[in-house]
């Protein structure tokens, strides 16, 4: 019995479709995939900690708007339209640990949901939601409130 054998030249054509469709499924998508999550984590926690700075130096009653402030320039950055992301919610809370020095920690929690930047079919892929929670020493000490 003769024994057929692949010529000199190759000719491994019809294995090129099935190793290119596993390379794009199984490899490049997912690996697609987790950069992008990685990437709107990144843009998330770099709200938070831009909050929690700006909350750390202002007073009590301003709180608020300086996380508000830094918002603003999230958004302008491009960052969260590239990641896909959405600000959920951005709270700063002051913990004061010396009432007579108002000497203590200024807490800010940042929720942001990120949307998956493509759709696999029959993979449920639905928007990541993460939660930040940032600490930093309050540095304008605010003893009236």
């Amino acid at each position: 019995m003769k024994r057929l054998r692949r010529s000199r030249q190759g000719n491994a054509i019809a294995e090129f479709g099935p190793a290119i469709f596993i390379l794009l499924i199984m490899i490049l998508i997912p690996m697609m995939v987790l950069i992008y999550v990685g990437l709107g984590f990144a843009c998330g926690w770099y709200l938070n900690y831009m909050s929690t700075r700006s909350a750390a130096v202002v007073k009590t009653p301003t709180m608020q708007q300086a996380c508000d402030l830094q918002y603003q320039a999230w958004m302008q950055s491009g960052l969260p339209y590239f990641c896909g992301a959405t600000l959920i919610s951005n709270t700063p809370i002051r913990n004061v640990t010396n009432a007579a020095t108002g000497q203590g920690f200024v807490d800010v929690t940042t929720v942001i949901q990120i949307q998956p930047f493509v759709s696999i079919p029959m993979v449920p892929m639905g928007p990541w939601t993460f939660t930040y929670k940032g600490e930093r020493p309050i540095e304008e000490y605010d003893i009236e409130g």
